[in-house]
């Protein structure tokens, strides 16, 4: 189980880093504009709180004729997906404990049953419903 947490740990850094290193900061913005992708230069137009740094995006944004809310759109599908990502981890990673936990519930005999009507529902080497002959349906089992 602390494989499973760790990997979680690791998707959520993962995720965090990669959203991260999608924006540019202001020293390399103002070194180069024309360097900065697409996907930085909208999303530090999205987050940044400075506003002589936002008129600066806003400026760039527009000399490469991107419409601000075509910014604001893409910003939010990439948040979008980051969640979905991380839901996705999220339950792939409580299948993984469950299925080796046996936390599905049901009964889960400690040993198999040594014939063909351990349930009401199995068939018997006859081929016929085993109903009241199964195991479950004596009293004390089997």
């Amino acid at each position: 189980m602390k494989t499973y947490l760790m990997a979680r740990r690791f998707g959520a850094v993962a995720i965090s880093l990669a959203l991260a290193s999608c924006t540019t900061t202001q020293a390399d913005f103002y070194k180069k504009p024309e360097a900065v992708s697409k996907a930085a230069l909208c999303r530090a137009l999205v987050e940044t709180q400075d506003p002589a740094f936002y008129q600066g995006l806003l400026g760039e944004v527009a000399r490469r004729g991107i419409a601000p809310q075509e910014c604001y759109q893409m910003v939010q599908e990439q948040n979008q997906a980051a969640v979905a990502l991380a839901a996705i981890a999220l339950v792939g990673t409580a299948v993984a404990v469950c299925a080796n936990n046996n936390c599905g519930g049901g009964y889960a005999p400690s040993r198999r049953y040594p014939g063909n009507c351990y349930s009401y529902y199995d068939r018997a080497a006859d081929g016929s419903l085993c109903g009241n002959r199964s195991a479950m349906s004596r009293p004390g089992g089997w």
